[in-house]
């Protein structure tokens, strides 16, 4: 009876996590090219009229992180990789002053998808004038050989601390759409 007992919680308690985690289709007003994953019980989620965002389930400064995802609007034009990264650095110099790049960019493949990624910091300013230290990563992922996304993401320090575990896991749980 105990090992019964014991399957059906098991049984129970992977049902409940699976129900918590959302599979999300990028651009969403397009045919799809990349598909994420992101546990709802965690992250606040909007995916509408092509901006894919995610923000922490949570108050206070850990809150302070905000994760954007988009698809380049045409992905066979010759300077489209140009375009859709400088889309994703004006975002960003558009919520933060002082911006500091690392010298160096990183790259990788996950789930056949390419990326590469700038870091940086920069300082954003609150209503009171007062300017607080942020994060952020610029990613631009190419699926296939033609279309570009990017994602880009912004955090107070102490929001990063505490969801960068997570976020790495939706950011790794991109692959190209079925």
């Amino acid at each position: 009876m105990k090992k019964l007992l014991t399957i059906v919680g098991i049984f129970l308690l992977s049902a409940t996590l699976g129900l918590s985690q959302k599979t999300y289709k990028i651009p969403n007003n397009g045919p799809a090219q990349v598909e994420i994953s992101a546990p709802t019980d965690k992250w606040t989620v909007t995916n509408k009229d092509g901006l894919f965002s995610m923000v922490p389930n949570d108050t206070g400064e850990s809150s302070r992180l905000i994760t954007m995802m988009w698809s380049s609007a045409d992905p066979n034009a010759e300077d489209a990789m140009d375009v859709i990264a400088n889309e994703a650095f004006d975002v960003i110099e558009s919520l933060l002053e002082d911006i500091t790049w690392a010298e160096e960019t990183s790259d990788f493949e996950n789930n056949g998808i390419s990326f590469v990624a700038s870091d940086g910091y920069g300082y954003y300013v609150n209503e009171d004038g007062s300017r607080d230290q942020m994060s952020t990563t610029i990613m631009l992922m190419m699926p296939d050989n033609t279309n570009i996304l990017t994602l880009v993401f912004f955090s107070s320090n102490e929001a990063y601390d505490k969801w960068q575990d997570s976020l790495f896991d939706v950011i790794l749980s991109i692959k190209p759409a079925k």
